[in-house]
């Protein structure tokens, strides 16, 4: 039996299989790596506003938040911020911005 379509079905399913394999290692890897010092700028702005909006959630950044963090442990606590202290618009960003003296 000569079954072409099936050679065929396996070769692909194999290369889906490696191609989604690298990814999950190329993400752990960058997870892994150290946070750069523009995410904890990030981080910083978010959470300067937190002071009158949400004590709590900044006190809990503030007890999680160390020198050596991960990007992925780094990440989580931008969420948390930016959930208890949502993004503006563009808009709102770019007349900021326009006032700055």
């Amino acid at each position: 039996m000569n079954l072409p379509w099936l050679k065929s079905l396996i070769f692909w399913i194999i290369v889906i299989v490696v191609i989604f394999a690298a990814f999950q290692c190329t993400q752990k890897s960058e997870n892994n790596k150290s946070a750069s010092a523009l995410m904890y700028e990030r981080l910083y702005q978010c959470s300067r506003d937190l002071s009158g909006k949400n004590a709590l959630v900044l006190k809990s950044i503030q007890k999680q938040i160390r020198a050596d963090m991960k990007q992925q442990e780094l990440m989580q606590l931008i969420t948390t911020c930016r959930q208890a202290n949502p993004l503006k618009t563009q808009v709102a960003y770019t007349e900021a911005i326009q006032r700055i003296k």
